[in-house]
């Protein structure tokens, strides 16, 4: 195990950019070889260092572990170790596909910029930003793909803000040593896959691609030509040389071309190095494992949708929980249950505008009215998730159905209304302000919460199977009464304190009566034995000491039946039958529950084994960081969609409460009144914590 100084991350800056200077010289440094391996040709690919492949399998897929990502604020684009943009929906991260090869290799639309020859294959991000760097090199030389979808933010005076906000990727070529031999196929396959395209090239300038829905402006420095299935490019790059191309959506059909110059490309390139390198720079913790947390950071301001404050679960659809099965759904929606740990993991690394934005969010979309609120909406606030299945789509690795919308939007789960009130009580911890009105609504909120308490439900995971009193509805049940009653002492506000006393100690005593295995340990329902992970997220949030005999119990119960090392499983599931979820198959080990057992290690004051837990999850990460809901133990490749919100949360989360447990880090403010959701309030002795939960 390294160092604890080793594995400090120092931050680095972008610093002025001069001149004619494309990019600044020091993004463009040699990847180290340690992180070059053997290749091949383009189609099938290669291979990268750490050991998974960048090749496409028979049947032209990816592992999803060779996939970067790249947004800017709206939408975000997969970009595969092989230059393919396999995945990108336009404008926004829930609409229709422009490409999506990684969800059927024939019918989905990519857009891939490679070497003709064989390569091998490296990448990074530059430094600190969400601009995406592959190197291939040949045996006739090396270039680089920089790769990017400038943001409105960054770039909002170019006078191309109008384009901007429909959504623009930039791909730029770099000839690094020797000449290289290049081809471009630009293959959009609109509205899922359904749209077959047309398009007409403008002589030395582009070309505008069409489908019946929407349209890509293109504009580049290298020649085109029709092929079979859309744009092509063959082309030589020598050191020195740049080439770019850039394609910009708009929504409907019939599109004015417009230009993109070199040195507004330039320039765009240039201001988002800067741009996300400022952004970072904003990062507070400067801890153990900060390059980490930064990344992960990175990688959930991705996902946050700009103009609403909203976060997505991830940016994909229907990438599956278990191959060949039917676990495949649709995150790019913002569930509800996401704010309090969201809150937690922003504020702790000094993002308090991304914090405020989603509890904003979260309040403006049930319109004044909490009994209205679902447990989750599209990024702008509305309310239309019905499931579909778009049956014309094989499927990653042809593991169907492809689904849009989330039939799971429709469901009774009673956490909700504790997550809200939940993260309000992070936001007042952090320093935020409860106003009468903000105060108003949660009380209200309370009061569902009352009435409604004993319900049985579907729970974090969003069963398919009957409703039961899931421990987890009720143990956030007890977190809405327990956070009134804290929020309103705080402020020294009137409230029923004896009534929601009262309430919250028979919810506890419920849960301890019936909750509880005949194994002492938690069970995921009322009056059963099943074992369910999410119950190491009770310390976390305060419901119970993770010294607690019932608790030690449960933590020695999951990690002897759902465990392997740092590989947590959220239950116990069967290739062939239903399972308590109501769905058949297996699934990955959930990175989100592993990080819950760190964090209850940290609790037990475990820390050298917490530690060493999550050293082998941070590895667990493909060689950008980036991490999807679910790994599969046997191979270490990726399952579910990608990249997840809650793994990355819940990284921030687990390191940043070792961090404060070892002393490295600054404790949660206000920390001997109460809890906060994820952290670890101060004093050896203390043995509580406080986290966060998931979905199917």
């Amino acid at each position: 195990m390294l160092s604890r100084g080793a594995r400090r991350s120092g931050r680095t800056s972008a610093g002025p950019v001069a001149g004619n200077v494309f990019l600044p010289t020091r993004c463009l440094a040699p990847i180290s070889a340690g992180r070059h391996s053997t290749g091949a040709p383009m189609q099938p690919g290669g291979m990268m260092a750490n050991g998974w492949s960048a090749r496409r399998d028979h049947d032209g897929y990816l592992p999803i572990e060779a996939y970067g990502a790249i947004g800017n604020g709206e939408t975000l684009a997969l970009v595969g170790a092989d230059g393919s943009i396999d995945w990108c929906p336009f404008p926004r991260i829930d609409s229709p596909s422009v490409f999506a090869r990684i969800l059927d290799a024939e019918r989905g639309g990519f857009w891939q910029i490679a070497p003709e020859a064989s390569w091998r294959v490296s990448r990074s991000y530059m430094d600190d930003t969400n601009v995406l760097v592959t190197r291939f090199e040949t045996d006739d030389g090396v270039v680089e793909l920089v790769d990017l979808m400038p943001s409105i933010a960054f770039g909002s005076d170019f006078g191309i803000s109008q384009r901007l906000r429909d959504g623009m990727i930039v791909r730029v070529v770099r000839g690094v040593e020797g000449v290289v031999r290049m081809r471009m196929d630009l293959a959009p396959r609109f509205n899922y896959g359904r749209e077959q395209p047309t398009w007409e090239i403008i002589p030395h300038k582009g070309a505008v691609v069409c489908g019946k829905s929407g349209a890509l402006r293109v504009a580049t420095t290298i020649p085109l030509e029709s092929g079979d299935n859309g744009l092509v490019a063959r082309f030589s790059v020598v050191a020195g040389d740049q080439e770019f191309v850039s394609a910009n959506y708009h929504d409907t059909a019939t599109v004015v071309w417009s230009d993109l110059s070199k040195r507004t490309a330039q320039d765009l390139v240039i201001r988002e190095i800067e741009g996300w390198t400022r952004w970072a720079q904003r990062c507070s913790y400067d801890g153990p494992w900060a390059k980490a947390v930064r990344r992960s950071a990175l990688t959930l301001k991705l996902l946050n949708n700009v103009p609403s404050g909203a976060m997505a679960a991830a940016a994909t659809t229907s990438l599956p929980e278990s191959l060949g099965g039917g676990r495949n759904w649709d995150y790019r929606y913002a569930w509800i249950r996401d704010t309090s740990y969201a809150l937690h993991a922003f504020h702790s690394i000094g993002y308090r505008d991304e914090a405020e934005g989603f509890l904003q969010w979260v309040i403006d979309v049930t319109r004044d009215d909490p009994a209205s609120l679902q447990i989750m909406y599209r990024v702008d606030g509305e309310s239309d998730l019905d499931e579909q299945i778009l049956d014309h789509l094989e499927g990653y690795r042809r593991s169907s159905p492809v689904r849009i919308g989330n039939g799971a939007h429709a469901q009774r789960q009673l956490d909700r209304f504790g997550e809200v009130l939940d993260a309000a009580w992070v936001h007042r911890r952090f320093g935020g302000v409860i106003n009468d009105g903000l105060w108003e609504y949660l009380a209200k909120l309370t009061e569902v919460v009352e009435a409604r308490w004993q319900e049985p439900d579907a729970g974090i995971w969003e069963v398919r199977s009957d409703e039961r009193r899931m421990t987890y509805a009720n143990v956030m049940c007890w977190v809405a009464i327990d956070r009134a009653i804290r929020l309103a002492k705080k402020d020294g506000r009137d409230a029923p304190y004896d009534e929601w006393h009262a309430l919250r100690t028979r919810i506890h005593a419920d849960v301890m009566s019936h909750a509880v295995s005949a194994g002492g340990y938690f069970s995921e329902a009322f009056d059963d034995d099943v074992l369910d992970a999410s119950a190491l997220s009770f310390p976390l949030r305060g419901f119970i000491d993770v010294d607690h005999p019932v608790m030690r119990a449960t933590i020695e119960r999951v990690i002897a039946e759902l465990s392997k090392d740092e590989l947590v499983w959220r239950y116990s599931s069967e290739s062939g039958e239903t399972n308590i979820d109501g769905l058949a198959g297996h699934e990955g080990a959930f990175v989100l529950c592993g990080c819950w057992l760190i964090d209850c290690l940290v609790g037990l004051s475990e820390l050298d084994r917490a530690e060493q837990l999550l050293e082998k999850l941070l590895a667990r990460g493909n060689d950008l960081g980036l991490f999807s809901e679910e790994i599969e133990a046997a191979t270490g490749a990726f399952l579910g969609n990608f990249p997840q919100a809650f793994s990355h949360l819940g990284l921030i989360n687990a390191i940043v409460n070792l961090g404060r447990a070892r002393g490295n880090v600054a404790q949660a403010p206000d920390a001997e009144s109460g809890h906060v959701t994820g952290s670890i309030p101060g004093g050896p002795e203390s043995r509580r914590l406080q986290g966060r939960p998931g979905r199917s």
